[in-house]
């Protein structure tokens, strides 16, 4: 492990163990918070010795093939006139000038300000003496911060895969939920998009008036379950699908929650503004291959709307901006 410097490993052994509310004022109240911090203060220690061989060596390195033609390389070539040298010097200067623009960049992060205010507290709790650090670092902390990511996205990931089981249970132990969703959906009258329920007991089709196509929705009754899955479709009597009701029927065939009808009814009309809507990534219409984003990808917050019942929305995304 390298040297740390004092006031990285100051912090590094005043968050060892729980602060005393000087962790909690400082933003420094959970352990993702903290291995965060400390990966980023090694950042900052390799940085530091980076740039300890800026002067003279990386702003003079254009010459070092010149003073000794044995470092000469690919990469590094003797310069055949006096202005390519310029050249060379002048890139070099402003390739070391961007390292530093990063370095205090990293510096002033916003998370680091907390870390520099605790310091400064138990600089402060200790009369000004400064905490003697060990000059070593005990982990690599972006690994564990690695570590911890994942172990928090697995326990998020079981949370909602329990709250969702619960939502499928109840929402397929009635009957007739699937009305009431249907109901609360057509009162919200959204523009450009009609809903006629069907001659059979569960289905129904949505039109999305502008955007000039009609999708089949019916219910999958399973054992047990009044309705399991909803299946889309866009069977037209005398046509076939189009390319864009291919693509939008591609994404909505792939969609999670496949039982749950009113995120079915919310991604269907996402799409009822395709021709307007441009991608969330590049922030156009159409691709390279003149393709709208017919790609939907749910929101992390969603809306509450009528106590428990949801309103999902959606972003837009070419294929190729995943």
């Amino acid at each position: 492990m390298s040297t740390a410097p004092a006031m990285a490993t100051t912090n590094q052994n005043s968050t060892q163990g729980p602060a005393s509310g000087n962790g909690e004022a400082s933003g420094l109240n959970s352990e993702i918070q903290l291995v965060s911090s400390l990966a980023k203060l090694q950042e900052l220690e390799r940085k530091i010795h980076e740039l300890r061989g800026f002067m003279p060596q990386g702003l003079l390195e254009p010459l070092v093939p010149i003073a000794n033609p044995d470092k000469v390389s690919l990469g590094n070539p003797i310069a055949e006139t006096p202005r390519i040298l310029r050249a060379s010097l002048d890139e070099a200067a402003r390739a070391r000038v961007a390292d530093v623009q990063q370095f205090q960049s990293l510096w002033r992060d916003p998370e680091l300000t907390s870390v520099w205010a605790h310091v400064e507290s138990r600089i402060q709790e200790a009369n000004g003496q400064l905490l003697q650090p060990t000059g070593k670092w005990d982990r690599d902390y972006d690994v564990l911060l690695e570590e911890l990511a994942r172990n928090e996205k697995s326990k998020i990931d079981e949370h909602q895969r329990v709250d969702e089981e619960a939502e499928r249970t109840k929402a397929q132990s009635t009957e007739d939920e699937w009305k009431n969703v249907l109901e609360r959906f057509v009162q919200r009258d959204m523009p450009g998009v009609r809903v006629i329920k069907g001659q059979d007991e569960t289905s129904l089709a949505v039109a999305l008036v502008r955007a000039g196509v009609v999708f089949q929705v019916k219910g999958v009754p399973s054992p047990g379950s009044p309705i399991s899955d909803w299946e889309v479709s866009s069977q037209i009597a005398g046509r076939s699908p189009t390319k864009l009701e291919d693509a939008i029927l591609g994404c909505v065939g792939s969609r999670p929650r496949k039982w749950d009808l009113a995120f079915l009814l919310d991604m269907i009309s996402s799409y009822a503004d395709i021709k307007q809507t441009p991608c969330v990534k590049c922030n156009r219409l159409t691709d390279n291959g003149a393709q709208l984003p017919t790609l939907r990808r749910p929101q992390a917050n969603q809306q509450s709307l009528n106590g428990p019942a949801r309103v999902y929305t959606f972003d837009a995304l070419h294929f190729g901006c995943v």
